[in-house]
């Protein structure tokens, strides 16, 4: 016998309306503005767990979506520390078109067990994300089946790879909540640079396609951001 829970996901991945690959014009329907999502973190992974006898293992996160002008808004990730004495952090930002779904412009920066690094630039190239856009791509609209595209990170694009992973149950506000999750990870191609980070969305599925959970992992570690109620 089917548990409930198991045959309410299988329900869900036969009825729910699935998009394609990004395409533009979908990205472009339903742009999320004046949009701003609280969370806490903490350090995943074992070098993270190591990490933190050291460093900070927990903070908390913004997640904001703003409009700059018609037809552009601005969305941006922010990672901080109550624990960090030196104010450590993560920025990753960029600026979208909601008419054609481009990254215009990519920025990240942060200051992590004592190195700083801070960059920025224009995105020239089509089907290329960074972190945020990505993020707000994806809510937008998820696609049914792996996708390749191409992501800015710290100033340099990699070739990357949209997974969905399916329908899954998360623990959110005292509750088990449904999600989609889905996941970008590097891919080796020729002679391309291979990216060695990852990102994890758990997506609600409601009208807002919240990001109940997000997880990027860099540098043998992972932050695993849980949406404040």
């Amino acid at each position: 016998m089917v548990r409930r829970p198991r045959l309410f996901l299988l329900l869900l991945a036969a009825l729910c309306c699935w998009a394609g690959p990004l395409h533009a014009a979908d990205a472009a329907s339903s742009p999320a503005v004046g949009e701003r999502f609280h969370y806490r973190w903490h350090l995943t992974r074992l070098g993270g767990f190591l990490a933190g006898l050291f460093f900070p293992d927990e903070g908390d996160g913004v997640l904001t979506v703003e409009p700059t002008r018609e037809g552009v808004l601005a969305s941006e990730l922010l990672i901080t520390s109550e624990q960090s004495r030196a104010n450590d952090y993560f920025r990753y930002g960029s600026e979208v078109d909601t008419r054609t779904g481009r990254t215009l412009r990519a920025w990240s920066s942060y200051q992590w067990r004592g190195e700083t690094k801070n960059k920025s630039g224009e995105v020239a190239r089509e089907q290329v994300v960074d972190i945020a856009s990505g993020i707000y791509l994806l809510r937008r609209n998820p696609p049914k089946e792996p996708v390749e595209m191409e992501i800015w990170s710290d100033g340099k694009i990699y070739p990357v790879r949209v997974v969905p992973r399916g329908f899954e149950f998360q623990h959110h506000a005292g509750a088990s909540q449904a999600t989609r999750h889905l996941a970008i990870e590097g891919i080796h191609r020729g002679s391309e640079r291979f990216w060695k980070g990852s990102l994890d969305l758990w997506l609600a599925l409601d009208d807002r396609a919240t990001p109940v959970q997000i997880t990027i992992s860099r540098r043998g570690a992972g932050v695993q951001l849980e949406l404040v109620p």
